[in-house]
């Protein structure tokens, strides 16, 4: 797409997609600037990496190439604005700009304790823990023999992100993975926590839903990529490349306030 202002403006804009959802980004021209513009239709923040090709042109943040967020629901939102050095000689912006999800820039509240996914009072064996023998190689996340139609609760509060509950197929293949049910949830730091392999329509909150620790959002199945029924529980979050890092969480369980759950081992929820 290319613009010939009077001072021989040309203009290119690339976007990549490593988010889901529909963001845009879009250009304005007034006079002598080029202002960028983000739509971002989704219930949490985006971030836009975005790296310029400028000829006799200078911007408003005094660089080139920046990552800059987006807030949720957001519509004609400034990310930056060009300007053309002079009016004399060609002038011209080429734009490649890649949109990662959620706020990368956020950094991970290690300090914070999460609830255990299950009714108090119960105890639940973890059956795969971090760095699991079977499917968690070089991923942190727990397994929790959940029997189908067991309540899941929000280990910890935020705004629900994706909820995928129309699936009801599953096997030992990765062929599966595609059939998985999960709830998705977006937490203050920038990280996400997710609950898989949930039964057919067995979630209780809709995208958009802002929850607290402790709240029932659905019920555990045996869907996707999964060789029986289980709760699979992984929280993470997307670094300044937009690559997904799983990270270790602590969980407050009836044995200890504060606790890394370890592979068969079984673990009570305080009331």
């Amino acid at each position: 797409m290319k613009f010939f202002f009077k001072t021989l403006l040309f203009l290119f804009i690339s976007t990549s997609f490593l988010a889901q959802g529909e963001v845009k980004i879009y250009t304005e021209r007034q006079g002598s600037q080029v202002i960028i513009y983000a739509d971002n239709p989704s219930v949490i923040p985006m971030t836009a990496d975005i790296s310029l090709k400028l000829t006799n042109m200078k911007t408003d943040f005094g660089g080139n190439k920046g990552q800059f967020i987006i807030p949720p629901k957001s519509m004609r939102y400034h990310l930056l604005t060009a300007e053309a050095k002079s009016r004399n000689g060609r002038t011209g912006l080429n734009l490649d700009s890649f949109i990662y999800t959620g706020d990368v820039r956020s950094k991970h509240d290690n300090k914070y304790v999460y609830e255990l996914p299950f009714s108090p009072s119960k105890s639940y064996l973890v059956s795969q823990g971090y760095n699991g023998r079977f499917s968690h190689q070089g991923e942190n996340a727990i397994d929790f023999a959940f029997d189908i139609g067991e309540k899941v609760f929000a280990a910890r509060g935020g705004i629900v992100y994706r909820v995928v509950e129309k699936n009801s197929k599953s096997c030992r293949q990765s062929s599966c993975q595609d059939y998985n049910n999960y709830i998705t949830v977006y937490h203050s730091d920038g990280t996400f926590s997710e609950y898989s392999h949930l039964k057919y329509k067995g979630a209780e909150v809709n995208e958009g839903d802002q929850i607290e620790a402790g709240d029932f959002i659905g019920y555990s199945g045996n869907t996707g990529w999964s060789s029986g029924p289980h709760l699979h529980f992984v929280v993470y979050k997307y670094n300044e490349k937009g690559q997904r890092e799983t990270l270790k969480t602590r969980f407050k369980t009836l044995e200890k306030e504060k606790a890394y759950l370890k592979e068969q081992k079984s673990y009570s929820k305080p009331n």
